[in-house]
């Protein structure tokens, strides 16, 4: 029985066989490749990674967020465009063939036909069918359009529709109508723990609770089994209960606000994904099919595609574009503002190789970048389902996750030590746990706590330490108290990280000026009046700050952690200073570029260079470490 929609469906036939048509014909005439993918701007690690290599290491890379109407083809038709040019793009190393491993525990089984907004939304880990762990990175979100091109003959799957057929080098677009956002829950984030560390939330329960507080428990993260090890990466969140809207939580929030004038900062949830139509078009917006909020494309041979006008070096101002090329798969699906946002679904050592030379410039010696694939995958691997929990990706390929650029980024040196060690991550040797291996751009000569610059609980293997060689003793004690700091920083001492010639020395000892305007502009938020005075009242380990204390004309007040303290200060390179007046300017002088937990990326090269391998790199940067093969 045929109902109202048929003559529709027929009425859009001629327009969208015209457009296959035109696509066909345009792809198999011309021949002509797409343009050249624009050779992209450093990334980094951290926001302070960017200044203290780029500049350094030129010309390598540096270290360290409405549419049309169209008609649906048949559900399950497969729609041709025809052959088409091969694209024009070099192709670069290929990936190394390393005799597999068995792992003595499977992996679970490959989800490459999986509901996308399962893969996309579950923020599970799934393996590839060579048994890779598969990852999710957002290209970019908040888009009206994306713009695509397949460097080989590819396939674009439409959730709920057909699947589309299309030729090499054929520009097509995507946009979304009718959409709505996600239903997101907010309430404050009270206290967090490793899993295996959750009974410590209990006396902060009984304390919250005792307060009239109403706690509610949620766990993040998950477990799993890779090469005969378990993974666990869960976390026990305790939250504040509140009506669940954004304005509500901050209330709460408010309400339990600490001493210290900390605020808890406040946990979302997505409770329904958003929803909406996604619409393909050829060249000219003829419409190519529809999909129920997501699609994917898949590209014969692994060719890869291009991503046009991919966002990067986001700031408040300005956000420059370039076009990317990825092998791997393209997702194109909603934000949690319903609107577009390119996924790039890729196997974990892909990843690496754009990874990378993202992080630390090509040149460097190989052990040391050998000593930055091992952490930036054990990195990955420990951020698995702990990060962007309402977005519809794992990671992001910004500095808030790691810093990723995709194929222009890879050069054959840091192919190599990527191919050196597949497979490899840090595992503590006690227990075999993972090792959430952070790192930082440059850690002054001496390492931090992880649980000074976080607040979670304190791992062993990321202890601060000096970084120094040895016969450098006299600085063996923690540089807690301000005397001790302040001669530390005077006496500049001949750590790893200062040692290589490509290190900016402004970047390892550098200074800061504020006037009295200046200081009162940068601390109006904590509305204390004019600043008469600030100063560090708790430090950690390496002589950063946790806890400054600000005097006012109108008040006293206190802010609480380094990365707090780093941004209020109009973006420290590192909370490692000691604070002086003259006249009337106040001057902060400091050491080191980043947080310093973790690896120092100068200190490893500075090792590398001074005969250290990748391992003795990383048994110097976490402390009772292994490196181990998972797959």
């Amino acid at each position: 029985m045929r109902g109202p929609a048929e003559p529709s469906r027929r009425s859009g036939a001629a327009p969208r066989l015209s457009a296959l048509a035109a696509l066909a014909l345009a792809a198999c005439l011309t021949a002509r490749p797409p343009p050249p993918v624009t050779e992209p701007a450093p990334a980094h690690a951290e926001p302070e990674l960017a200044a203290s290599i780029a500049e350094t290491a030129a010309p390598e890379p540096g270290l360290d967020e409405a549419g049309t109407t169209a008609v649906a083809p048949e559900p399950g038709a497969v729609s041709t465009i025809g052959p088409g040019a091969a694209a024009g793009l070099p192709p670069p190393l290929p990936p190394p063939q390393l005799p597999p491993i068995a792992p003595p525990l499977a992996p679970p089984g490959a989800s490459e036909h999986s509901d996308p907004l399962e893969v996309l939304w579950g923020h599970r880990l799934d393996f590839s069918s060579r048994g890779e762990p598969l990852v999710s990175i957002r290209l970019m979100e908040g888009q009206r359009e994306i713009v695509f091109r397949p460097r080989g003959s590819a396939r674009v799957v439409l959730r709920g529709g057909s699947t589309v057929e299309i030729p090499a080098g054929a520009r097509l677009s995507v946009r979304a109508r009718g959409t709505a956002p996600a239903a997101i829950v907010h309430h404050p984030l009270l206290a967090d723990a490793a899993w295996a560390e959750r009974e410590r939330l209990e006396p902060v329960r009984r304390a919250l609770e005792a307060r009239g507080v109403l706690v509610l428990a949620r766990t993040v993260g998950a477990v799993y089994g890779i090469g005969g090890r378990v993974v666990d990466n869960r976390r026990e969140l305790l939250l504040g209960a509140s009506d669940g809207t954004e304005d509500g939580a901050r209330r709460a929030a408010e309400a339990l606000r600490e001493p210290s004038g900390a605020r808890p900062a406040l946990h979302a949830e997505v409770v329904a994904p958003p929803r909406g139509t996604l619409v393909l078009a050829a060249p000219g917006g003829a419409p190519l099919g529809e999909a129920d909020a997501a699609l994917w494309v898949e590209v014969a041979g692994d060719a890869g595609f291009v991503v046009e006008g991919v966002e990067h070096d986001r700031s408040p101002t300005a956000r420059a574009r370039e076009d990317r090329a990825y092998r791997g798969r393209l997702y194109v699906t909603l934000d949690a503002r319903g609107a577009l946002t390119a996924v790039h679904g890729v196997e974990l050592e892909e990843l690496l190789r754009g990874l990378v030379p993202s992080e630390m410039p090509s040149s460097s010696h190989v052990e040391a970048l050998k000593a930055q694939a091992v952490t930036a995958r054990s990195n990955v691997l420990a951020q698995i389902g702990t990060r962007h929990l309402t977005d519809p990706f794992m990671l992001c390929a910004e500095v808030h996750c790691q810093a990723y650029r995709g194929e222009g980024a890879r050069t054959a040196r840091t192919d190599e030590a990527v191919r050196a060690t597949r497979g490899e991550a840090l595992f503590r040797g006690a227990d075999r746990v993972l090792v959430d291996a952070v790192y930082s751009a440059m850690c002054g000569g001496h390492g931090e706590d992880n649980d000074q610059v976080w607040g979670n609980a304190p791992s062993p293997s990321l202890r601060g330490r000096p970084d120094l060689p040895s016969g450098e003793g006299r600085w063996s004690r923690a540089l807690r108290d301000d005397g001790t700091l302040r001669a530390f920083l005077s006496a500049a001492p001949d750590a790893w990280c200062r040692r290589p010639a490509a290190a900016r020395k402004d970047r390892f000892r550098w200074e800061r000026r504020f006037g009295p305007a200046e200081l009162d502009a940068a601390l109006a938020s904590l509305a204390v009046g004019a600043v008469r005075r600030i100063s560090v009242a708790a430090r950690g380990v390496s002589g950063r700050a946790r806890l400054l204390a600000v005097e006012g004309a109108s008040g006293r007040t206190e802010v609480a952690g380094e990365l707090r303290i780093r941004r209020l200060l109009g973006n420290l390179p590192s909370s490692m200073f000691v604070v002086d007046r003259e006249g009337s300017a106040t001057v902060l002088r400091g050491g080191g570029w980043g947080h310093g937990a973790g690896m120092c990326q100068w200190g490893a090269i500075g090792r590398a260079e001074g005969g250290q391998s990748y391992r003795e790199i990383l048994r110097a940067y976490f402390s009772g470490a292994e490196v181990a093969r998972v797959y």
